[in-house]
């Protein structure tokens, strides 16, 4: 069986790499989507996968924020 050639970086490699690509939000996005990048993030997403105008990042601000309204129907009353 032949054996497969595989590089192996080092730990320091990967994160200076890491640390080297630019992922924050562009100017001009609202508050809101840039901390819906920042939770995006979080969770391993890039802003490759938000849309370029910042509205998906707003939508997933609104979404991680369990005080926002989109969930005011959840809460107790009373």
């Amino acid at each position: 069986m032949k054996k497969k050639n595989r590089l192996v970086l080092p730990k320091k490699s990967i994160n200076q790499f890491i640390e080297g690509v630019d992922n924050a939000p562009p100017e001009g996005w609202t508050e809101e989507a840039k901390a819906g990048a920042k939770q995006a993030s979080a969770i391993g997403l890039s802003l490759d996968d938000l849309d370029d105008g910042g509205d998906m990042a707003a939508e997933f601000n609104e979404i991680m924020d369990l005080d926002s309204p989109r969930y005011d129907n959840l809460k107790k009353k009373g």
